[in-house]
């Protein structure tokens, strides 16, 4: 942590802000070491303002495989009057927002807490999953559009999806490309893509094209529940063995006769298309604008909030809180341990 609280990483640093109104301005900040628990070592930083107190403290947990920092942000309202606070965090210029991550290149950098997020204005169209943008990663032959190879995965099982705006209860066809160039057997990443609107279709990609080879699925779809949005979404069956679902490409095109899946698949119809997203590619996005993330927390009078974050050390990459055993209980029980035995 550097002398104005910011938590100092090897990819970059994390600086947490407090705004509200009738707050004065920022003033200085104190930054100390400290010993959670009488044994975690820790770094803090307090910065009263007026009468909201902010307080941000780190400490590592030093759990498998390379430890991870968790970050608790505090704020307590010590006058007697309730107050609404807004706390931000910075990211790093690059970061890209997850639904519940931030990644950094390859690299998941923070878990974010479930909370009261605000100012989401969301893009038009793009990923909304914590699943992998993988470049270069399909081999495809034969003539294809370049989108066959790069992919985003679904690394551990989650699914891949992604949301487009579109007019409510509109219809359009959907066309996914998909081309597999790890495994050279069939039944080993079978496949179950899902547009909404329109019933899903489970396939092999080694068994219906073959290994490296480009392939395409149509759907007629649909706004089906009038949001405005038409999602679609790759997974997995259960009890396969490789559950980490993949995609390569998504083209939407207006309702109307399904388009040639060949030519689409060389990338003669781009044109004709109103998007085409090479999934895991230059270009592909986050649903979720860049910039700094907002938490609008309600503080009662003489109370206090917390949010927890979990943060990735060197180069090491984060789960959601959803796909891991540790809770921030656990985490801090597990860096008490550690570091009592190493006392003793």
């Amino acid at each position: 942590m550097d002398a104005a609280g910011r938590l100092v990483e090897d990819w970059g640093t994390l600086a947490v802000q407090l705004a509200g109104d009738d707050l004065p301005a920022a003033g200085a900040t104190k930054v100390e070491a400290v010993k959670l628990d009488d044994v975690i070592p820790a770094a803090r930083a307090v910065s009263q303002r007026g009468p909201v107190t902010l307080t941000t403290t780190a400490y590592r947990s030093p759990v498998w495989p390379a430890g991870l920092d968790v970050l608790v942000v505090r704020v307590e309202e010590t006058a007697g009057q309730p107050k609404t606070v807004t706390v931000s965090i910075e990211l790093p210029p690059k970061a890209q927002r997850g639904a519940q991550t931030v990644g950094l290149g390859r690299q998941t950098i923070l878990t974010l807490p479930s909370g009261p997020l605000i100012g989401e204005k969301l893009r038009d169209w793009g990923y909304c999953d914590t699943a992998a943008s993988l470049p270069r990663w399909a081999k495809p032959v034969g003539p294809c559009d370049p989108a066959f190879r790069n992919i985003r995965a679904g690394m551990g099982g989650v699914p891949i999806v992604y949301r487009f705006k579109v007019a409510p209860k509109s219809a359009a066809h959907v066309v996914l490309g998909l081309c597999e160039s790890h495994w050279d057997v069939a039944g080993k990443r079978p496949l179950v893509c899902s547009v909404e609107g329109a019933p899903p279709q489970q396939v092999d990609p080694v068994t219906r094209w073959g290994r490296h080879k480009p392939g395409a699925l149509s759907f007629a779809a649909r706004d089906a529940n009038g949001d405005g949005w038409l999602e679609i979404t790759v997974t997995t069956p259960p009890s396969v063995p490789d559950r980490n679902p993949i995609l390569n490409a998504i083209w939407l095109f207006p309702s109307g006769p399904p388009p040639a899946l060949d030519q689409v698949i060389a990338g003669n119809l781009n044109a004709k298309a109103t998007r085409v997203v090479d999934c895991g590619g230059d270009n592909d996005q986050s649903i979720y604008p860049p910039g700094k993330l907002e938490y609008q927390l309600a503080l009662p009078a003489r109370g206090a909030q917390e949010l927890t974050f979990l943060v990735a050390c060197g180069k090491a990459s984060l789960p959601p809180f959803d796909q891991t055993a540790w809770t921030a209980d656990t985490l801090r029980r597990a860096a008490r341990e550690v570091w009592r035995d190493w006392r003793e």
